[in-house]
């Protein structure tokens, strides 16, 4: 005996995964956020599959467990850092770098005790995060270099969006997001992000 299903069949498992979800339910959530605000309209730019504008960048020094002698620099974004002035291990090397309070930037260690880099991106066209020359990078195992970011999923969304590209699975997903809303009452549309031009944003009227 075989086994088969329609299209129909076919298109509702397709449909049963966890991104349609997950975006309905953070774009309703922000709903309920603005409207019981007096607002009565809704733009997501960010924080959703679809829409993400502000990805990670993670840099790693490739030193385990490093110290510093004297009160050497890092470079980082175009900021100086003077370390030293807590201590040459690395968790001073975190504090002093942390308390610099760097836009996006959040030192930290992994489980090897490698310093960690972590940059969001605010919402520009280019997603890059800085390390200069800095004379504390040897120590450190960091390498003057600009890095970007890999673009999240959202960018494959929006070239679906704009015909760049052809992903009947995306289509679909954004479809079914659509349909979500409208069924609901609520006016909804996909608009450029204009701060990176590589994603959108969703707009919700009510």
């Amino acid at each position: 005996m075989s086994y088969s299903i329609n299209k129909t069949e076919a298109r509702l498992m397709a449909r049963a995964d966890l991104t349609i979800f997950n975006e309905t339910q953070a774009l309703m959530k922000q709903v309920i956020t603005d409207a019981g605000n007096g607002l009565y309209e809704t733009n997501v730019t960010d924080g959703t599959t679809m829409t993400e504008s502000t990805p990670d960048i993670i840099v790693t020094g490739s030193v385990a467990n490093p110290t510093i002698t004297g009160t050497p620099d890092v470079i980082i974004d175009g900021v100086t850092v003077t370390l030293g002035t807590s201590g040459t291990n690395l968790n001073a090397v975190i504090a002093d770098i942390n308390d610099a309070s760097i836009t996006g930037v959040v030192a930290s260690k992994n489980a090897s005790d490698n310093l960690v880099l972590t940059f969001t991106c605010s919402q520009t066209t280019t997603w890059t995060f800085v390390i200069g020359t800095g004379t504390a990078n040897t120590d450190l195992g960091l390498t003057a270099a600009t890095n970007t970011a890999t673009n999240p999923t959202s960018v494959d969304y929006f070239n679906v969006w704009e015909g760049n590209t052809a992903d009947r699975p995306k289509t679909d997903q954004m479809n079914q997001v659509v349909l979500y809303f409208q069924n609901l009452g609520y006016t909804i549309q996909r608009i450029k992000n204009t701060s990176t031009n590589k994603t959108f944003k969703w707009a919700i009227s009510y």
